[in-house]
């Protein structure tokens, strides 16, 4: 994974811009400064973590895999370093549109049916979600458990890329501006679980490669495998 990161003079490494949320043109944005190795939390911790930061009656999910599996890792920690909005139309495909270069131009579309759409992807929604836990109920998830939709909206967090409160407006604006009848977002979390047969507190260090310019590639140090 390449991110833009730059060496400060005390070998430390922290974000030397801000991590737009889907894009530039909203204020919503996520920022690392001091990055710290993600913790291995359990699941009541991450209950805990997220009545903190939301306080809802939405539901929460997690990824459910409990094999010793690296592959799998690096997804979950692409998963919290992207800022993609990912979006899916009713046939439970990913969608792009024409003419769109942030997330305000996509709200615009959805929300006044412009017909601008230009792309659907082989990337199915029930390939992203079969694999879910309910955080709430334990449960795992189905596609079935949720009615029809004009749109999915997936959204992706996890505690130790942002602090409590940006997390907490991010998400604050996807609700406010995803509020109608016709689109259903789903919250997924990404912190790095102990059922994934890690050691609970121990941390995943990550390791931080100069590519070019200012920009490092990311990947693990170490991981603390039970």
């Amino acid at each position: 994974m390449n991110y833009n990161f730059i060496k400060n003079k005390g070998g430390a490494l922290y974000s030397a811009f801000i991590f737009i949320f889907f894009t530039s043109c909203i204020s919503i944005s996520k920022i690392i400064i001091g990055f710290k190795n993600p913790t291995v939390i359990t699941i009541e911790e991450l209950k805990g973590i997220r009545n903190q930061i939301f306080n809802d009656d939405i539901g929460d999910y997690y990824y459910k895999e409990g094999i010793k599996d690296s592959i799998f890792l690096n997804k979950i920690l692409s998963l919290s370093f992207s800022g993609n909005l990912n979006i899916y139309n009713k046939d439970k495909k990913k969608i792009f549109f024409k003419n769109s270069t942030c997330i305000n131009d996509d709200l615009e579309i959805i929300n006044k049916n412009i017909d601008s759409l230009i792309y659907v992807s082989n990337d199915i929604l029930d390939d992203k979600i079969k694999n879910l836990m309910n955080l709430n109920l334990n449960e795992p998830n189905k596609i079935s458990n949720f009615k029809n939709y004009d749109y999915y909206i997936i959204y992706y967090w996890s505690s130790f890329m942002n602090k409590k409160n940006l997390i907490k407006n991010e998400f604050k604006f996807l609700e406010q501006n995803f509020n109608s009848e016709n689109c259903k977002i789903i919250r997924i979390n990404c912190d790095f679980l102990d059922i994934w047969n890690l050691e609970k507190g121990k941390k995943i260090k990550l390791k931080f490669k100069r590519d070019n310019d200012d920009y490092y590639d990311v990947s693990f140090k170490s991981i603390p495998w039970k």
